[in-house]
């Protein structure tokens, strides 16, 4: 499995329909993602383990997933990070 971080956009017009379609894909898919609405930036982002980026962007409400994206991530370790100076 690959560690993705998923940025998922919506207009202020969208806010309250991508929440409640959030919140209809269980309420542990909700608590996977924080929200800028209250602050002004419309967008929701959450850590994902999954395959694929596809699999990925799955979970966010279908009506937002074209405007989705799924970002590769990883957490260095302190030896990866010294190893990559020798």
């Amino acid at each position: 499995m690959t560690k993705y971080v998923v940025e998922s956009p919506h207009t202020p017009e969208e806010c309250l329909q991508a929440l409640d379609k959030t919140l209809e894909k269980g309420e542990e898919t909700l608590k996977m993602f924080a929200f800028g609405c209250k602050s002004g930036e419309h967008k929701g982002w959450a850590y994902v383990d999954a395959d694929s980026e596809k699999e990925a962007l799955e979970i966010v409400p279908e009506f937002l997933r074209d405007k989705a994206r799924a970002h590769e991530v990883r957490i260095f370790t302190p030896e990866e990070i010294r190893a990559s100076h020798e």
